[in-house]
């Protein structure tokens, strides 16, 4: 099994290019449309985690830095009475998992004479040779919600190709005959790429039935694959420091200001190295309205218990009002509160909700 593995998944050819230098190739003729390539689109790649199939042709890629996506790891549950934007009956896991990293979605078309068995059971091998593990498999219909739909589809019910790639991703020519056509023989498989690599969701099916009216009758019974990749990344700090004259505006605006830029570990009450920045331009302001006096408002998200979230962001609106002093800034005008989770500015429900409200706010009295 293994040489088998070794001889089905190959080196992409962007890697192999890496390895000797060539002479660009002249840009391909516009693909046609419903037509089958001849070769990868321009300017695809593979991610660097998981190998291709070999000979398999990558019709899409799209990637970004970093991102949070919830992958498919048991059987999809119809969700109440909710529908989504196409009026489709909205289908998930019952705790879908939830990851954050680098993720990449790539679009493959398979050789002819394969089976989506055969290249999900590769890629599980070549997975577990690495180190990793299968998650979780399921084919056809056990999946659950519609495994027969395309990603454009309404008016029906989702499945698994939805939740792995959103309807206002979907765009053409190189995959208009693979995610907006019917579908046929779904298998599909999660994987912990092991590691600490991240994880992997592949699905394979042949594509359906088409209109006579379709493109795409070139396509029908192929074999495809959505492969996605989330490999664990470090998010890049872009939180912005607030400008003195940005602050002053601020207040007079609204009567507060938010500043994300006052960082603290997870629990903790210490105020880290890197917000100096944000301090310092927060102290130039009070310096220089020395008039003004105002509360410094900890707020936090809502994980953990009520009252432990209050002292703690009492505890870090302290911090701040302390640093203030450091920079002569007179305590007596300053006073600290912490609020907790009482006073969110987005759904706790995410990632991006929960980083919105965990902040530190200066208040005009």
């Amino acid at each position: 099994m293994a040489l088998l593995c070794a001889a089905l998944f190959a080196v992409s050819p962007a890697l192999a290019q890496q390895r000797a230098p060539a002479k660009p190739a002249p840009a391909p003729p516009p693909l046609k449309a419903g037509a089958i390539p001849p070769g990868d689109a321009p300017g695809a790649r593979d991610a660097a985690v998981l190998p291709r199939y070999a000979d398999g042709i990558l019709l899409e890629s799209k990637a970004a830095a970093f991102d949070e996506i919830a992958l498919p790891n048991a059987a999809l549950e119809r969700r109440g009475d909710k529908v989504d934007a196409h009026n489709n009956d909205i289908y998930l896991p019952p705790a879908p998992l939830t990851v954050e990293g680098r993720v990449t979605r790539m679009s493959y078309l398979l050789p002819e004479g394969r089976s989506a068995l055969e290249v999900v059971r590769g890629y599980q091998q070549v997975v577990k040779e690495g180190g990793g593990s299968v998650l979780y498999e399921c084919s056809r219909d056990e999946c659950g919600g519609s495994a027969v739909n395309s990603a454009r589809s309404g008016g029906s019910k989702t499945g698994l190709l939805h939740m792995l790639y959103p309807y206002d991703m979907v765009a053409g020519p190189w995959t208009e005959c693979v995610l907006q056509e019917g579908r046929s023989g779904q298998r599909y498989t999660l994987l912990d790429l092991g590691k600490g690599a991240g994880k992997a969701a592949v699905l394979v099916w042949n594509v359906g039935d088409v209109s006579a009216g379709s493109n795409c009758h070139a396509w029908v019974g192929r074999l495809v694959a959505l492969v996605v990749t989330v490999e664990m990344a470090v998010r890049e700090q872009r939180m912005e420091t607030v400008k003195a004259a940005a602050v002053a505006q601020g207040l007079d605006r609204d009567g507060r200001v938010a500043l994300y830029s006052i960082l603290f570990d997870t629990a903790k009450a210490e105020i880290k190295p890197e917000s100096q920045p944000q301090l310092t331009e927060l102290a130039g302001y009070l310096k220089g309205a020395p008039g003004v006096r105002a509360l410094i408002v900890g707020h936090t998200d809502n994980q953990g218990a009520l009252d432990y979230n209050i002292d703690l962001s009492r505890r870090r609106a302290d911090a701040v009002v302390k640093a203030l002093a450091a920079q002569g800034v007179q305590a007596g005008r300053l006073v600290p509160q912490g609020v907790g989770m009482a006073s969110p500015l987005a759904t706790n429900e995410t990632d991006d909700g929960r980083a919105k409200n965990r902040r530190v706010e200066l208040v005009k009295q």
